[in-house]
């Protein structure tokens, strides 16, 4: 009596746009993941300015210190894609998403590091103009150094293009800027140890 062989069924493999889908889902998951992660860096900074005077200041300079980053990523990101468009410029939303993603982190990671000394001297320095412009320093350097960051990774994006249309990406990435360090400084000012009220 013929015994016969078991036969091997194998699973059907994802077609090649199932799988450019699943890793194009990932890498966005991974880039909210990275802005989320930089935002909470920043509250750790107005973690820190609250401690001048505790209780739910705490929780104030905290939201505030991460609501100037958030900002720019919910208002600025997507403006800056429109923009970008209207002049036909080769920036996907994906590589658009990452760039930002990567400079709040980083800005975010900035205010984290500076945390422990404006603590410090938040705790320790009588004067309230003195601690004003410690913050303002370590806002200024964290937004300088993100706004840079996410300023080359763009203009990096748009090397190819032809001069003219180059100039046009670079004056209305100008005009982001500017309008980047309005929305986040006027975010920011919101902070009660910058209205003298800390």
């Amino acid at each position: 009596m013929e015994q016969s062989l078991p036969t091997i069924v194998s699973a059907p493999q994802p077609s090649l746009s199932a799988r450019l889908i699943s890793a194009e889902t990932h890498g966005v998951t991974q880039e909210f993941t990275r802005l989320a992660a930089g935002l909470g860096l920043a509250a750790l900074y107005g973690l820190a300015l609250g401690a001048r005077s505790g209780g739910i200041s705490l929780v104030q300079h905290a939201l505030a210190a991460s609501a100037g980053l958030a900002a720019v990523a919910v208002l600025g990101m997507p403006a800056l894609f429109v923009l970008l468009a209207l002049v036909d410029a080769p920036v996907s939303p994906v590589a658009l998403l990452s760039a930002a993603a990567r400079s709040l982190a980083s800005a975010g990671f900035v205010l984290a590091g500076l945390a422990p000394s404006a603590a410090l001297l938040a705790v320790t320095i009588d004067s309230a103009d003195a601690v004003a412009f410690v913050t303002r320093a370590g806002l200024v350097l964290a937004g300088g150094i993100g706004l840079f960051q996410l300023t080359s990774a763009v203009r990096a994006m748009l090397e190819h293009l032809p001069a003219e249309r180059r100039l046009k990406c670079n004056a209305l990435l100008f005009g982001f800027c500017l309008f980047t360090i309005m929305l986040a400084g006027r975010v920011w000012y919101s902070l009660p140890i910058l209205k003298g009220a800390a």
